[in-house]
């Protein structure tokens, strides 16, 4: 009987030490998505920057206004570095401001205000689009996205 209870001990111990290394590789593996801000997508041509370049097609994080939506029951909306009044996708790919991003929600949220600040979490995608169900034209875009308010 004393035996098995020092085999016990020892598989405790084994199973401790494989759970420590388990929650020390843990931070690695499920580490927050980059937080990036707009102005680090661009070069100052209007290019796209090494770190777009770098991140594109990985979850990131990006904070900003919600502009107002177009539709009231939509799933996507745009993201400003400030606050706007005003759909700025009506326009060509020439006309791109770099400033705001296209973003399509994973599933319907309930929009917020304007001014109201939130973080959007989504998959960044680079490159000239329009957007089959809007007609939207973005250079920027995140995809199965959410957002909380600030």
């Amino acid at each position: 009987m004393g035996h098995r209870v020092q085999g016990d001990r020892f598989m405790y111990r084994r199973e401790f030490a494989v759970s420590l290394a388990l929650c020390s590789a843990a931070p690695a593996v499920w580490a927050a998505p980059p937080r990036i801000r707009m102005f680090e997508l661009y070069q100052d041509d209007l290019g796209f920057s090494d770190t777009a370049k770098q991140l594109n097609g990985k979850t990131v994080s990006i904070q900003g206004f919600m502009a107002p939506h177009l539709k009231v029951e939509s799933d996507f909306f745009v993201l400003s570095n400030t606050p706007v009044e005003t759909c700025p996708f009506c326009a060509s790919e020439d006309e791109w401001i770099n400033t705001i991003i296209f973003v399509r929600m994973k599933k319907r949220q309930e929009a917020v205000k304007p001014g109201d600040l939130i973080q959007v979490l989504g998959r960044l995608e680079i490159g000239p689009q329009t957007d089959a169900a809007t007609g939207f034209v973005s250079r920027v875009r995140l995809v199965d996205a959410s957002f909380q308010r600030l």
